[in-house]
């Protein structure tokens, strides 16, 4: 089989590999799609993503979906043949976290595509068997590769309790807001303000339904989060989901959160570094919630987008080859030609 390495940083190279066989619990993927995500572009700027660093040539990527080709000892056979979402995480199963059910938070978790484990830019992987959900026809597979990142955000929105008749903002517009933002059209009487420094993606919230979109001051702090509170009223907002990853919009969200607020802390920044004003958030009794992964949410993902109640699909601007890996990974490194979700058909070999 042919799979991708990211062998330093910003640079692929295509080799062959023998073809895995699924041991005992697990199953055999096909390959067909992969979706590049944020974390697969801090290992493809730094070779590393906070303080995980890869120490030789790696396989990343991990949204993705694929056929199950085969089938390991102890799993049913009629998986085999199915289309499947993956979950990436491999939790360990044992601890006291995973007991208690909180999986996402196992500190003994593997993760599909960060060190050492091989990601998904090659044509086949093997899958725990537990950890992929059939996909219906309805869900196309453009659809079954977002809904990795939906789920994410559906946790995310369970964390903080959102409820009818709420004031919210989004800082940063980006795959994991969108996702964000698709699943707040759900709730009715919410009102949603959308913050991005990218008009394009501004233009994409004002058409999915936002209240309100902000272009705020990239130099003045101050001067963005008044523009923020403006937009929201003027008293700030009951929910603010912190999406962008960057030091203004974590200082912002206490900023531009009212009194007794809910904050979901979803983005990563580059330096693994998170600064807001502790006296705003202590005077207001904000409360944080930083989200780790999502938990037990993608099936419900699946069933929504099965249903037509949301199109992750929607979501997907670009599709490349896997012959053109640095064309995908520069696009989105450069914000270039509109991208907002990335996808590479591996199966165009």
């Amino acid at each position: 089989m042919k799979r991708i390495l990211l062998e330093s940083p910003r640079s692929f190279v295509v080799q062959e590999a023998p073809t895995p066989e699924p041991g005992p619990g697990e199953v055999l993927l096909r390959i067909e799609k992969v979706g590049i995500c944020g974390s697969d572009m801090e290992l493809y700027r730094q070779f590393r993503i906070g303080e995980i660093k890869a120490e030789r040539p790696h396989v990343i990527g991990h949204e993705c979906m694929g056929v199950v080709e085969a089938a390991g000892e102890g799993v049913d056979d009629r998986l085999v043949g199915a289309r499947v979402a993956v979950e990436p995480a491999m939790p360990c199963g044992k601890c006291e976290w995973c007991l208690a059910g909180y999986t996402n938070i196992c500190p003994d978790v593997q993760f599909l595509g960060l060190p050492p484990t091989h990601g998904a830019f090659q044509q086949y992987i093997v899958h725990p068997a537990r950890l992929v959900e059939p996909l219906p026809d309805a869900v196309s597979d453009e659809a079954g590769v977002v809904l990795e990142p939906m789920a994410i955000a559906l946790h995310a929105v369970n964390l903080v309790k959102v409820r009818p008749g709420q004031d919210v903002v989004i800082l940063g517009t980006g795959v994991l807001g969108t996702c964000v933002l698709a699943l707040l059209s759900l709730y009715r009487g919410i009102r949603t303000v959308c913050v991005d420094l990218m008009p394009d993606r501004l233009q994409r919230a004002a058409a999915m339904g936002a209240d309100a979109v902000v272009r705020p001051d990239p130099e003045d702090d101050e001067a963005a989060a008044r523009q923020v509170l403006e937009a929201a009223g003027g008293q700030g907002a009951d929910v603010v989901f912190e999406c962008a990853g960057t030091h203004q919009t974590m200082w912002n969200m206490c900023e531009v959160a009212e009194p007794g607020a809910h904050i979901a802390v979803i983005g990563i920044t580059e330096d693994d570094r998170i600064t807001f004003s502790s006296g705003t958030s202590r005077r207001k009794g904000l409360t944080l919630r930083l989200v780790r992964r999502s938990l037990r949410t993608l099936p419900a993902c699946i069933d929504l987008a099965a249903r037509g109640v949301i199109e992750p699909e929607a979501l997907v601007t670009h599709t490349f080859a896997p012959v053109e890996i640095d064309d995908a990974f520069r696009t989105v490194d450069g914000h270039a030609d509109g991208v907002l979700k990335a996808l590479v058909d591996m199966g165009g070999w």
